[in-house]
């Protein structure tokens, strides 16, 4: 697994593409585990938009299964009392789907 400290994918694309609740690419996990912490589609849709590069974590390559294509950038944001972690993961920006949506 590769990691490293710049984002793959650009955070100003990311938020272009993440603009409304309608188009939201998330998993299953993402929306269930959100919601868990009380955040409906259209909450996750204002934190992506609050985002910014300091909130960026790390990027790393997938490592279950290995694909050194597909990168996960990692961002921490604090929201509402939490801290929140989020995942965006994808060989390029059109594939890219949040992955995680949950408390650190």
């Amino acid at each position: 697994m590769t990691v490293k400290k710049k984002p793959h994918h650009d955070l100003a694309a990311i938020k272009v593409k993440f603009a409304d609740a309608e188009s939201l690419e998330i998993t299953g996990k993402a929306e269930r585990d959100a919601r868990a912490i009380g955040y409906s589609l259209e909450d996750i849709v204002d934190v992506v938009q609050a985002l910014d590069p300091g909130d960026f974590v790390k990027s790393e390559t997938a490592h279950n299964p290995v694909n050194p294509r597909n990168w996960h950038d990692t961002y921490h944001i604090p929201c509402d009392g939490l801290y929140l972690y989020l995942k965006f993961a994808g060989e390029t920006l059109v594939d890219v789907m949040l992955t995680s949506f949950k408390e650190v």
